[in-house]
């Protein structure tokens, strides 16, 4: 019975004890907090680094006489940061139990927005800092013990505001190459010069989506896809049509300029036909994607690529002679044609019109290129009939473009070919494309010399004097004309993206290209050097002119007559004028 006693009597005393210590506190608490009443609250945490000294954020006294309020805005936008905070009434600066005379969270790391506070050291309010939140506004209220907190939201948006923005929104996310994903489209030109809206956020137009490329797709967080719109369009005043890319050129640390200027020196050299591009910032299911550009998707048409359409599983062998619209791949697919290269690589045709193939297409294929190889491989270089297969005068000129880009891969993938129908109709490179393996190596080389892909027919076709002379007849047009504009090509398009390229920087600091001026400084470098390289091969421009009259010096058989923009002319010129012969800049008189 003794011990019982004295464990109770023990256990009583603790009780008391804690009691009253209980009771202290709650005296000093509320003395402290009247006092506060009287000399007012201040916030202290993150925004002045928990200085226990700091006063410089005051709360204010409310109408009602009992509730205190402050409004602060984050200090920056680091995401990963959070703004941790507690309330000092006044009468605790001073007081070496600061910490201890505090108004807090009712638990450490409290992100609630009301609720019921405590006196002491114990929680802190946990506040997130991003860039959506414009202010925060909080509210205490000493006598009841309750808080609330209000965020007031800006309004975000993470594009630059110095382009169009493409808005995409679908029913699922877009995983496959394969499959189409239902979604809709609008183009909100943001009242810029030169642009018009597409739709609207209210009144969006539909489209299908999936994603795109090969080691572009699978290589990269930030994906490239294809757009069939639901009816055609002229997005951003590009030719109209349904079917457009989106690329994403994660893999151009050049400053998106690769595919860019390998297009306009395409435009320059007079091909055919050069895929439009537009740069947009896009917007797909309220996430900020990027700076991409909006491109045409190769395929035959009017304003693409002109040529008769071909039926899939045609049989007529009057109707499948063309169009043909086909890629020289460096990608195993189960529907391509194949033929061995002379040399002994492996030649991969896919088609893109028409896409099944009958036997006979496939036949008719086969033999052509077959036919195009051993014309090329004609050991005598003199011969031409490999020019009635493939027009010399196009390649020449697609030639020349890859050659200024130094582009690694450009015979051995994303080479595109195209014939119309007809015994009669050649083969036609182009259009260009995909000039993501350009300028990765030294400069001072022609492309199909030790390539680190592999180069199909050009080295060969490179060994045909008439084919060498074409080419210097046209490099003196790009001289003359290409390569006193390009600079400027360049400075106008990076001015064009360089808010957009920092807001893309933030969105995929991996692949980050906020710096594109330095950039671009070092793409112009390096078309120069390869630019230097070729005018040792193929000479500089000459700028000497001679008069000539037509009727002496101009034999009635020559036919290396050309206008300046490089076109060849039937038989000698019939008018006064500027024309090229023989890779000279001649003036024609009578």
């Amino acid at each position: 019975m003794k011990t019982k006693k004295r464990h109770t009597i023990t256990a009583l005393a603790q009780w008391l004890t804690i009691a009253l210590m209980a009771l202290s506190s709650q005296a000093l608490f509320a003395a402290t907090n009247a006092t506060a009443e009287q000399e007012g609250f201040y916030m202290v945490g993150w925004l002045n680094n928990w200085n226990s000294n700091d006063k410089s954020l005051p709360l204010t006294r409310c109408d009602d006489g009992q509730t205190w309020e402050i409004t602060v805005a984050p200090t920056d936008t680091e995401e990963s940061l959070h703004g941790w905070f507690k309330i000092a009434p006044a009468s605790a600066y001073g007081n070496g139990n600061f910490w201890n005379l505090l108004l807090c969270a009712p638990y450490d790391g409290c992100q609630e927005l009301e609720g019921t506070m405590t006196w002491g050291g114990g929680g802190a309010w946990k506040l997130p800092r991003d860039r959506e939140t414009a202010s925060y506004t909080i509210r205490v209220n000493p006598t009841t013990m309750r808080y609330q907190i209000q965020i007031e939201k800006r309004e975000y948006r993470p594009w630059s505001g110095t382009l169009p923005v493409l808005h995409i929104d679908t029913q699922q996310e877009v995983t496959s190459k394969e499959t189409y994903v239902e979604g809709t489209y609008y183009i909100d030109a943001l009242g810029l010069e030169g642009y018009e809206s597409l739709g609207s956020a209210e009144e969006p137009l539909p489209l299908q989506i999936k994603g795109r490329g090969n080691y572009t797709w699978s290589s990269f967080q930030k994906k490239p896809y294809r757009l069939k719109l639901g009816e055609k369009a002229r997005p951003l005043g590009m030719k109209a049509s349904r079917h457009f890319t989106l690329l994403a050129h994660a893999d151009d640390d050049l400053a998106w300029l690769r595919n860019t200027v390998g297009f306009e020196l395409s435009r320059q050299m007079g091909l055919a036909y050069t895929p439009e591009q537009q740069p947009v910032e896009v917007m797909m299911n309220g996430e900020y994607r990027g700076l991409y550009m909006l491109t045409d998707k190769i395929r035959v048409a009017k304003n693409r690529v002109d040529i008769a359409e071909q039926a899939d599983n045609e049989t007529d062998p009057a109707l499948v002679t063309g169009g043909w619209l086909v890629e020289i791949d460096n990608y195993n697919e189960d529907t391509q044609v194949r033929i061995k290269e002379s040399n002994g690589e492996m030649l991969r045709f896919t088609c893109h019109s028409p896409e099944v193939l009958s036997e006979v297409q496939r036949q008719y294929l086969t033999q052509l290129m077959t036919t195009a190889d051993h014309a090329i491989y004609n050991p005598d270089k003199t011969d031409t009939a490999w020019e009635q297969l493939i027009d010399m005068d196009v390649l020449a000129r697609y030639y020349i473009v890859q050659e200024l880009m130094d582009d690694a891969e450009s015979f051995h993938g994303s080479c595109y070919i195209y014939k119309d129908r007809g015994d009669d109709a050649r083969l036609m490179f182009g259009p260009v494309w995909d000039f993501g393996n350009t300028f990765r190596r030294s400069l001072h080389h022609f492309i199909y010399d030790n390539p680190p892909y592999g180069q199909n027919w050009i080295g060969e076709i490179a060994k045909f004097p008439r084919f060498q002379q074409r080419v210097r007849e046209l490099w003196q047009h790009y001289l003359a004309h290409g390569e006193p504009v390009m600079h400027d090509f360049i400075d106008d398009f990076i001015s064009q993206i360089a808010a957009a390229a920092v807001t893309d920087a933030q969105r995929w600091p991996q692949y980050s290209q906020a710096d594109t001026a330095q950039r671009a400084t070092e793409f112009k470098r390096r078309l120069n050097e390869k630019t230097s390289f070729l005018k040792s091969q193929w000479g500089d421009l000459d700028v000497g002119i001679t008069t000539i009259a037509t009727g002496k010096e101009a034999s009635e058989t020559d036919n290396n007559w050309y206008l300046p923009d490089g076109r060849r002319l039937q038989a000698k010129p019939e008018k006064k004028g500027m024309y090229i012969h023989r890779g000279k800049l001649v003036v024609v008189g009578r």
